[in-house]
């Protein structure tokens, strides 16, 4: 069977599928165990079952004292059904002879028994299958809890297939046995498209209900390039794509020796970043031949933790980036973005859920309004820029009194360390990314306050067109050339142009040889993209002059005033195959 769905990163993998399941806010993870690991799962069983029969005793006694007889049967009856020796065993049998984790056998063992429950007559039966439900929820609470992590527990290389994953729950993943990614939801700018292009990590998704097609331990084959799965494939579509595997890692290695990312035909250069967060290794940013970190994820160093990292944790890792810019050659900087949480990027601990979080307390909005965590983050930016060139980025700027009060606190910190005597680059430039509409209208304002512009495209899209960018549903919605986003960019551009600043695009449609090189045509200076994706828009951009980006620039403008973000797409892919010949022919 072969599942099509959105080609979210680039590659090939082949392998086991691993299942993780979520149920609201519960994970369910469903993996294949190996048979020595039988009597430890069942253990663990034992444990959980032992754990939620006492949870459920102490809130029988406590019901007891404080209401009446009838509202202690409900729990009563949940004991039952704990103690019942069927359910028990068929829980056991499912771990032993169908070689699953805990949770999994939890989960078939409930179904079966909703089933059979859900077809009785008796109203009474029908009714236990609530009880039943929210037992199954407090014996997989308490397995999670644990190990916190045993969500994830990979034994072999596999392809981690799921209805979809949060960036608290892509930084857990062990990343040396995760070979790819196959997601019911997601889009091309969704958490799980970001990590996986920064590990160089296959990935599919929007793949509409994958996770019922494919059971753990099923082999997949995975093409993360024209965005395809194949479930349970014969001998001879393995051997097919074996050999597609080993033609593309031979372009690859061919594609990334000795090549100048970003020169022009005609000598001229836009400038190639790559974008990197703690934890992914920055090998390919030299490798492929970047300039630098164009955009450093710092949020990540706040996923998968109840605290905030103190200030020496965040030093540690800012100054290990500083250094290594450092050995780049020319000016290579590191871009640093302030702490960027909010949205569906919740840290437990910290952040809290909201009505709209994507209209809410997020981003700079968020440190403006914990100054504490705002100071902590800038001090160890600051003393990281002893080590190397690094810039300080604000995300998510929408108007003139965020970048004032930023500034305030900035200065704060400038005093605080002079103070002490600290090391650190007064010099160090301070940006703000362009994400929402309101940044690019008033940019020629916001301006007169930074050193440079990063336009964050998969935010400005989703807030231009009202598009969820995680929502596959409405993923024809992500159109970096609709009409509007063009103009919210050309005005981010003139506006950075008028004032003396750089500006640069960081957002995910930088690495779209297409798009990107659109952007480049506008007179943006820099491009920055996962580093796997730099070989492929460097390979355009080398058949191309400076005068060709100028006329490239026109193609949309020529296209009649109704045209669609379509349209404009496939007009731009027709002059850019007319200047530089088959882009499906150019490296991916």
């Amino acid at each position: 069977m072969t599942v099509v769905g959105l080609a979210t990163a680039r590659g090939f993998a082949s392998g086991p599928v691993f299942v993780y399941r979520r149920d609201g806010d519960l994970s369910v993870p469903e993996y294949s165990i190996a048979p020595e690991r039988v009597d430890g799962e069942i253990r663990r069983l034992d444990a959980a079952m032992a754990e939620t029969a006492r949870d459920i005793r102490e809130l029988i006694d406590v019901l007891r004292n404080r209401t009446g007889r009838a509202d202690v049967r409900v729990f009563e009856c949940h004991l039952m059904l704990l103690d019942d020796g069927m359910l028990r065993g068929e829980t056991e049998r499912h771990i032993s002879e169908e070689l699953v984790n805990a949770e999994a056998a939890v989960r078939r063992t409930a179904d079966r028994a909703r089933s059979v429950f859900g077809k009785m007559s008796d109203p009474y039966f029908r009714e236990r299958v609530r009880d039943l439900d929210d037992l199954e929820r407090r014996i997989l609470k308490v397995l999670a809890g644990h190990d916190r992590h045993l969500s994830f527990d990979l034994k072999e290389p596999s392809i981690v297939v799921a209805d979809d994953l949060t960036p608290s729950e892509t930084v857990q993943l062990p990343r040396d046995y995760v070979l790819g990614f196959a997601t019911n939801g997601g889009s091309n700018t969704s958490h799980v498209a970001l990590l996986a292009r920064a590990l160089a990590i296959p990935a599919v998704c929007g793949l509409g209900d994958i996770t019922s097609k494919v059971s753990p331990g099923d082999m997949m084959l995975l093409d993360g390039t024209n965005g395809a799965v194949t479930i349970r494939p014969d001998a001879k579509t393995r051997r097919q794509f074996e050999e597609l595997v080993r033609r593309k890692r031979e372009q690859a290695a061919e594609a990334a020796t000795g090549r100048v990312a970003g020169r022009l035909r005609d000598g001229g250069e836009v400038v190639i970043c790559a974008n990197v967060h703690p934890g992914v290794p920055v090998a390919g940013v030299k490798e492929y031949g970047a300039h630098g970190i164009g955009l450093y994820r710092s949020e990540y160093l706040w996923l998968d933790r109840d605290l905030e990292p103190t200030e020496e944790e965040q030093f540690e890792a800012y100054s290990s980036a500083a250094r290594f810019v450092a050995t780049l050659p020319g000016d290579a900087s590191v871009t640093i973005r302030a702490l960027d949480i909010g949205g569906d990027k919740l840290v437990r601990g910290i952040s809290r859920r909201e009505d709209n979080p994507f209209l809410g307390n997020r981003s700079i909005r968020y440190l403006l309004t914990h100054r504490d965590v705002m100071r902590r983050q800038l001090r160890a930016i600051l003393r990281a820029s002893a080590f190397g060139r690094v810039r300080i980025m604000y995300p998510m700027v929408s108007c003139v009194e965020e970048l004032r009060d930023a500034a305030e606190v900035l200065g704060e910190v400038r005093r605080g360390l002079d103070a002490e005597g600290v090391a650190y680059d007064r010099d160090v430039p301070v940006g703000a990314m362009i994400e929402v509409p309101a940044a690019a209208l008033n940019a020629a304002t916001l301006a007169k306050y930074v050193r440079f512009f990063s336009i964050g495209t998969n935010d400005l899209v989703q807030y231009t067109m009202a598009a969820d960018r995680g929502n596959e549903s409405v993923a024809h919605l992500y159109q970096p050339l609709n009409p509007a986003v063009v103009k919210l960019v050309r005005m981010t551009v003139d506006a950075a142009k008028s004032n003396g600043i750089s500006v640069g695009v960081c957002g995910e449609s930088a690495a779209d040889p297409i798009v990107g090189t659109y952007w480049a045509a506008l007179g943006v200076d820099t491009l920055s993209m996962s580093p796997t994706y730099i070989p492929a828009i460097s390979n355009v951009l080398s058949r191309l002059t400076r005068a060709d980006l100028d006329e490239y620039a026109k193609v949309p403008g020529s296209l009649p005033g109704d045209a669609t973000a379509g349209e404009v797409l496939d007009a731009c892919r027709a002059w850019l195959v007319s200047k530089v010949g088959d882009l499906d022919g150019i490296l991916i």
